[in-house]
């Protein structure tokens, strides 16, 4: 079985990467990638997470909203995207560590979206 391929969107530490990275899902992040850091845009940032078969994690709830609305009326379709929320993951000191609970959970249960789908990360229960 192949496991999920993530990129963590560039607000998002990665640490997040390095607590999944003996769960199973392979994590990349966008701060670590010179070659996003260097596209300054959401747009192409995520057509290079598609080429590559990646689900985003983002934070950037408006703008990767809007992109996956046109994409879909473009009939255009992304790897997937995560979005993670503050009033589900509170920015304090149990950031990190709740967020790869939750994507380590959701990865294990196959609840990461599909390719032109969304999903709002929520805490495992």
């Amino acid at each position: 079985m192949t496991p999920a391929r993530l990129l963590l969107d560039e607000m998002l530490s990665p640490k997040i990467g390095a607590g999944l990275e003996d769960r199973g899902p392979d994590v990349d992040a966008v701060t670590q990638r010179p070659d996003l850091m260097a596209l300054h845009d959401d747009e192409p940032i995520l057509a290079a997470t598609t080429a590559e078969g990646r689900i985003m994690v983002t934070t950037n709830i408006g703008d990767f909203a809007v992109l996956d609305a046109r994409w879909a009326a473009e009939s255009r379709t992304h790897a997937g995207i995560v979005f993670v929320t503050t009033s589900a993951f509170p920015q304090d000191r149990s950031f990190i560590g709740s967020v790869v609970k939750a994507l380590h959970a959701a990865a294990s249960e196959k609840a990461l979206p599909a390719p032109g789908q969304t999903l709002y990360l929520r805490p495992p229960r």
